[in-house]
């Protein structure tokens, strides 16, 4: 004859086993504590919220009259400012030679400069890889590089604002482990920003206060949820000019173009027949074409500054973090109407 067996709940085990495990019970039912507060910043918190104005319609219609949203955003030497032309003071083709403004559409087509199709092999995607965050890593010994005057087209070789970073000091910064400053809830007032000097060449203005973070201060600024998904891996990236890829991250693919379609023999490994570049991105400059010119830093931006277009590789329900650099030059200018 089979025992009778119960099945495993709260009801039977209060019989069996009196208040212990109704206390047990009652934990265990309990709501749990969020980690993260919601709650709207408080009223000295540069992002505390404000109350809606009394008369909704004539806050709008003053708005009007305010001055273009932009307005003292693009600053220049000697106290000036710029406005809409001065990003597009360099374009190739001048606002009064351009057919439309609806790009691709209606624009005049690009030079092939002699490029057949099916002539280049495609450029596959590059992994970002990512690492774990560790807060006990060291400070590394390499700070984020200052641009240099260089031989173009990868730099500027008369003017610092003009100019970016050497492709090697930036690759040797980016190749360091970790994150420094270690990443924060809110964002760094501390530390500022690692161009100060030639931003205040630039302006001739001192001294110049810009922060090394890009969010602004506060609770509404912050990362949202940070404790509930705290990030475990994090990846590093500079937006810099067109520059040589020297293969800082070809041991950050997953596949270590060792195994499958990527590893010696299979179709992907060779991965550019401009020279020909076999198990590396090392070499791969930025064109589309063998035939085409090399891009000029200011002309092309890119996450690191290089080809392949970059592809992260994360899994659900990972918290990733990403930290951003700004390696594009100085002078708003200096775009050759790219940015």
């Amino acid at each position: 004859m089979k025992r009778a067996t119960h099945s495993s709940n709260s009801l039977y085990l209060l019989r069996k086993t009196g208040l212990p495990c109704a206390m047990l019970f009652s934990l265990a039912t309990a709501d749990a504590v969020p980690l993260d507060d919601f709650g709207q910043p408080p009223p000295t918190d540069p992002s505390a919220f404000a109350n809606p104005p009394a008369d909704p319609k004539a806050a709008l219609d003053a708005l009007l009259t305010l001055p273009a949203t932009n307005q003292g955003a693009i600053a220049l030497p000697n106290g000036a400012y710029g406005d809409r032309d001065t990003p597009r003071a360099d374009n190739v083709l001048p606002p009064a030679l351009q057919t439309s403004f609806k790009i691709p559409t209606n624009g005049k087509p690009s030079p092939l400069f002699g490029a057949l199709p099916y002539t280049q092999q495609l450029l596959l995607f590059e992994e970002f890889g990512t690492e774990k965050l560790d807060p006990t890593l060291p400070a590394p010994p390499l700070t984020f590089p200052p641009p240099i005057v260089g031989p173009a087209p990868t730099q500027d070789p008369n003017s610092i604002a003009r100019s970016g970073p050497s492709a090697a000091s930036l690759e040797a910064f980016m190749r360091q482990p970790g994150l420094y400053p270690f990443p924060s809830q809110y964002s760094n007032v501390l530390d500022r920003n690692p161009w100060k000097a030639q931003i205040e060449a630039f302006l001739n203005r001192h001294p110049v206060s810009s922060p090394a973070e890009g969010r602004p201060p506060g609770k509404g600024w912050s990362h949202q949820r940070w404790n509930e998904f705290y990030p475990q891996v994090a990846f590093k990236t500079a937006q810099a000019g067109a520059k040589l890829n020297g293969g800082m991250r070809d041991r950050r693919q997953l596949h270590n173009y060792a195994v499958g379609e990527f590893g010696p023999g299979g179709l992907y490994n060779q991965t550019s027949d401009a020279p020909i570049i076999a198990g590396t991105t090392k070499g791969i400059d930025t064109r589309f074409h063998p035939n085409m010119p090399i891009q000029n830093h200011k002309a092309l931006w890119t996450f690191d500054g290089t080809f392949p277009p970059k592809l992260l590789m994360v899994r659900y329900g990972q918290g990733v973090l990403m930290r951003h650099y700004n390696a594009l030059p100085i002078d708003p200018s200096a775009n050759m109407g790219f940015g």
